[in-house]
């Protein structure tokens, strides 16, 4: 038994070794809770793989010249996203630069709030789109990304990281009220940005 646990003591330490987790900063600045985990294959490659979900809605409100209220409906980016990430380092592991592929999937309920960037749900309509209408779906898609990992102290990192590619969203366009009917049906093919990142790393030792 003792020889078990030494065994079991010694494999956690030494995969404790190379693994790395993490949280986007810019994720938390828009209430997304998300968390990463980073493991070493080998001295220059790890696989990633993060999750985000965010289940809140916040109350818009349109008002007159006059500041009378004219309406009153619920803003949203609700949705949970996966996406794993393949990267290859520069230098070593959790050090320096790096490039990575990854693959991304989730389901979204979003509108009413005029943040997306054009294009997101709906290939011909920009923003004003976006904040008065809501789109519910589902979205699946692949990158490539760039990042750079930088050391602070200890076992404490700071992570920049910015892929682009292509997403596949297929959704249905409402009201920003979620009692409001189904207005259309809809799917588009989105080419941009797929993840923008400064994250807070921690590496297990």
């Amino acid at each position: 038994m003792f020889v078990i646990c030494v065994g079991w003591v010694t494999a956690i330490a030494a995969c404790a070794q190379k693994v790395a987790v993490k949280s986007n900063v810019l994720y938390d600045l828009t209430t997304t809770i998300n968390v990463g985990l980073e493991y070493a294959l080998s001295d220059r490659w790890t696989v990633e793989i993060s999750g985000n979900y965010n289940p809140w809605t916040f109350t818009q409100t349109i008002k007159n010249g006059d500041g009378t209220v004219l309406e009153r409906y619920d803003g949203m980016l609700r949705h949970w996203m996966v996406q794993p990430e393949m990267r290859r380092w520069l230098r070593r592991t959790f050090d320096g630069h790096f490039v990575g592929l990854h693959v991304l999937a989730g389901q979204y309920n979003c509108g009413g709030l005029g943040i997306l960037p054009s294009g997101w749900a709906d290939g011909r309509q920009g923003t004003d789109g976006v904040q008065h209408k809501r789109f519910e779906g589902w979205m699946a898609g692949t990158g490539a990304t760039y990042g750079y990992l930088l050391k602070l102290k200890g076992r404490l990192r700071i992570e920049f990281s910015i892929g682009a590619g292509y997403l596949y969203l297929d959704y249905d366009k409402y009201s920003p009220r979620e009692s409001k009917p189904r207005e259309d049906s809809r799917y588009a093919h989105y080419f941009g940005l797929t993840k923008v990142g400064v994250s807070a790393v921690f590496l297990l030792k």
